[in-house]
């Protein structure tokens, strides 16, 4: 038996304001702290801080299996929990900043994770707020490329094995080089979304850090050199020399990009000597490294208080049971609760056993509902019918939801109740399909097509709300109807339409889920002509439609 289960790290640097906040977040958990052993590692040029974290000792250090301080020259992020590695005794050893709080449940669902995850998983990444990290994620098997250590649990032995932090890295880039380095190794990393870490990194939204961007931009190029290919390692003189033109308000600008690019000459044949071994992936996107998400500096609000059956329809046939069973995951993964999958199957009932096969998560209900051939708006009608739920969101078959999608829009809706529904950003992927059974795929491009406040005069003309970034009111329903049974298309944007005749919509500015189209050129161009015929139709069922107002509330309700 371990003398604990988990090892906490900490590098403080005249961190005094952060720690008293800090550590009682983690007096809160709902983990037995018995089992938990905290590690600090002060880099400050004076004994405050040290001071300060020996007074929360005397005060709380009973409470934890551990609560160790230690100081040494300032070696920066990777440097100090370097050291604190070395006294590491725990299977699970959880970096994290000190400018952070948890929530009471943010310990033991990392732990959770990590308990269900193989021994090939060697970090699970939680959730920040008020601020999410934005990057592209798996969102069906939760794996990422890289994870931001803010935060991230790390099993100790794969963290040994590849030798901790880069030491040639101080400051920036630590994150990105280590979660390459341990996927080189053939480790693979997950993100954890049910855990929650309040961090207060920025003072306000959309704020911009020259320091740390010119950190972060020659920790980039030292990635380039060892993982890159050789046009990234190619365009490393040429991006320095971009760094010349940016303009800041820094008074010392030009001496920092002089020592940057003196420390860039000078480190360069290390990470040169020390390339890659593995075939893995290893993204860079210019100065960055994934697909980023819209909404990065989109506020997060704390779980909330009340919340309401959600019910998420989806329609399939035979033959799509590859599709099917990453949609229903990605509906498993997320973060609300409580949940009821509504699986529609039109003309067969294939999945019935299948479904039954199904480990459900807690907080989740899924019935299966098969009905006699009829097309989409049939499935779909029958789907609105058995909904139990106060809120409803249609997920195509071959679509994703991010873990965030229901949580964030349900908050939304619950904070203007006097609108019918709510909608995201969506990426636009277009798709490659080699088979469906077995399932297999390649995403070409993503693409975020609409960015689009909500606007009547434009819903009226375009259908910039795809299907799944919606969640609307079951009420509209019981109003309005469902989908209209002469339209084989774009019967989505007629029920947009016609709920948008008496409720307003909010619009999200955040990008929570996935929808297909065809990657193939002749197949997409058969699709649009397909979609092209119903437009007509659509726009006709549009100019019957009645609207009793006054003429001032006519041109408020259209603007």
């Amino acid at each position: 038996m371990q003398s604990c289960d988990l090892d906490i790290s900490v590098v403080t640097y005249h961190s005094g304001r952060w720690l008293e906040g800090f550590v009682r977040s983690i007096l809160a958990s709902d983990l037995d702290l018995n089992r938990v052993r905290l590690l600090f590692m002060d880099h400050s040029s004076d004994r405050k801080c040290v001071d300060e974290l020996e007074d929360l000792r005397r005060r709380h250090g009973s409470a934890f299996s551990g609560f160790e301080i230690r100081r040494q020259r300032n070696r920066g992020f990777g440097g100090g929990h370097n050291a604190n590695l070395k006294h590491a005794k725990a299977p699970y050893f959880l970096v994290t900043n000190i400018d952070l709080e948890f929530e009471p449940t943010t310990l033991s669902r990392l732990l959770s994770c990590a308990a269900q995850s193989g021994d090939n998983v060697a970090s699970w990444e939680p959730r920040q707020k008020p601020y999410e990290h934005p990057k592209n994620y798996n969102q069906v098997t939760m794996e990422t490329l890289w994870s931001s250590h803010a935060c991230v649990l790390l099993r100790t032995q794969a963290l040994r094995q590849v030798g901790g932090y880069e030491r040639w890295l101080f400051l920036y880039g630590e994150d990105v080089e280590l979660s390459y380095r341990l996927r080189d190794r053939g480790y693979v990393l997950k993100y954890c979304p049910q855990a929650v870490v309040w961090h207060y990194t920025y003072d306000e939204a959309y704020a911009f850090k020259w320091r740390q961007f010119l950190g972060s931009s020659l920790a980039n190029f030292f990635i380039r050199l060892r993982y890159g290919t050789l046009g990234h390692i190619a365009y490393v003189p040429l991006m320095y020399a971009n760094l010349w033109r940016c303009k800041s308000p820094f008074p010392w600008k030009y001496a920092r990009l002089l020592l940057a690019g003196m420390e860039l000459v000078a480190k360069a044949p290390f990470f040169l000597l020390s390339r890659r071994t593995s075939k893995a992936r290893f993204p860079i996107r210019g100065y960055d490294y994934l697909l980023a998400r819209d909404g990065a500096f989109e506020v997060l609000e704390p779980y909330p208080a009340e919340t309401p059956l959600v019910s998420v329809i989806i329609r399939t046939y035979q033959g799509r049971q590859g599709f099917l069973q990453e949609a229903i995951q990605s509906v498993f993964n997320q973060t609300y609760r409580p949940i009821e999958i509504l699986v529609v199957e039109d003309g067969t009932d294939y999945a019935a056993l299948w479904l039954k096969t199904l480990k459900v998560p807690e907080g989740i209900n899924i019935r299966h509902l098969p009905v006699e051939k009829g097309g989409r708006c049939v499935a779909g009608n029958r789907g609105l019918e058995a909904a139990q739920g106060e809120f409803v969101n249609f997920l195509d078959d071959d679509d994703l939801f991010f873990a965030d999608h229901l949580e964030t829009l349900v908050i939304q809706l619950q904070a203007n109740p006097q609108c019918g529904a709510v909608y995201g950003n969506a990426w636009e992927v277009a798709t490659r399909v080699h088979s469906t059974d077995p399932l297999s795929y390649t995403e070409v491009m993503h693409s975020g097509r609409y960015r689009q406040p909500f606007s009547r005069r434009l819903l009226w003309r375009q259908n910039y709300i795809p299907i799944q970034t919606i969640l609307f009111r079951q009420s509209l329903f019981r109003a309005h109807g469902g989908f209209d049974l002469e339209l084989d298309a774009l019967e989505d944007w007629h029920l947009w339409i016609k709920y948008s005749l008496d409720a307003d919509f909010v619009y999200v500015p955040k990008t929570t889920s996935i929808y297909r189209t065809p990657a193939d050129p002749d197949v997409a161009s058969e699709r649009q002509e397909h979609l092209d015929r119903y437009y007509d139709e659509v726009i006709a069922k549009l100019g019957k439609m009645v609207i009793k107002k006054s003429a001032d509330e006519l041109l408020k309700y259209l603007n």
